[in-house]
């Protein structure tokens, strides 16, 4: 099941795909609207979630992105600007997405990857270790950053990953621009 959250302003509410809208228990709508993507399995009743930011559409169906993910429990898609979570750690901080301290404390327990998932698209196989695996990553972001792409690399380490190209407009979907910009700190 394709799925979203959005919480806020950031995006308008989608009517084409289930959209989480009322969790409002953080101080943050990040954090709102991130425990869906997180937690898929608490959300998703199906054997498959494929969660879509609020401002991705898919041009392809779920059906041919499972079989992409082949014998994998997750598929996400490639970062198309860096390559691994410390140099997103660094952007992140220039960009002011969350503070510079937690940024900092939680990369470094983190080995440099040679990889960094873009996760605006991540379909998920809800295997027992997939939950697991969706719970050590909920933790993470709890205690660090909420920017999960620095933690999601980290706690799934046996993804499928598929380059994109041009991550706005490629083969496998569109991305619009939010609504409005990701609030600063």
């Amino acid at each position: 099941m394709q799925y979203t959250s959005i919480c806020g302003d950031k995006d308008e509410s989608r009517t084409d795909i289930k959209c989480f809208t009322e969790y409002n228990n953080f101080k943050d709508d990040t954090r709102n609207a991130k425990i869906y993507k997180v937690l898929s399995h608490l959300y998703i009743k199906e054997e498959y979630s494929l969660w879509v930011d609020g401002n991705i559409n898919l041009k392809i169906s779920e059906k041919e992105l499972i079989k992409l993910m082949g014998d994998k429990d997750i598929l996400t898609f490639a970062n198309p600007y860096r390559d691994n979570i410390h140099d997103e750690a660094k952007e992140c901080i220039r960009l002011k997405l969350d503070h510079r301290e937690t940024i900092e404390q939680q990369i470094a327990k983190y080995p440099n990857t040679k990889v960094l998932s873009q996760c605006g698209v991540i379909l998920r196989r809800h295997t027992e270790e997939i939950k697991r695996l969706n719970e050590k990553w909920w933790a993470e972001i709890c205690v660090g950053s909420r920017r999960d792409q620095l933690s999601f690399n980290h706690v799934f380490r046996d993804v499928k990953i598929i380059e994109l190209g041009d991550p706005f407009n490629n083969r496998y979907f569109n991305k619009l621009p939010h609504k409005n910009a990701i609030r600063q700190i």
